[in-house]
């Protein structure tokens, strides 16, 4: 499994997270992440410094699609 795949489940990450499911060290997990992010792939979430996480944006949108349709259809 590779972070994109690991995306595709949930867009929201955290470096403890990809590391204990993709069984890679958190500096592995670190610069995956960070390549993502100078790709445009992901976001930080937040400014902190420590417990940071990451979204993907792109494949958030996807995924609430079908709950906005939903909601217009019922309008």
């Amino acid at each position: 499994m590779s972070l994109l795949n690991l995306l595709a489940g949930n867009p929201f990450v955290t470096i403890p997270g990809v590391s204990e499911k993709l069984g890679i060290a958190r500096s592995t997990a670190n610069r995956a992440i960070e390549y993502l992010v100078k790709l445009g792939v992901l976001e930080q979430t937040d400014r902190r410094k420590r417990n940071r996480s990451w979204v993907a944006p792109a494949l958030l949108r996807i995924l609430e699609e079908p709950a906005r349709l939903s909601r217009s259809s019922m309008e």
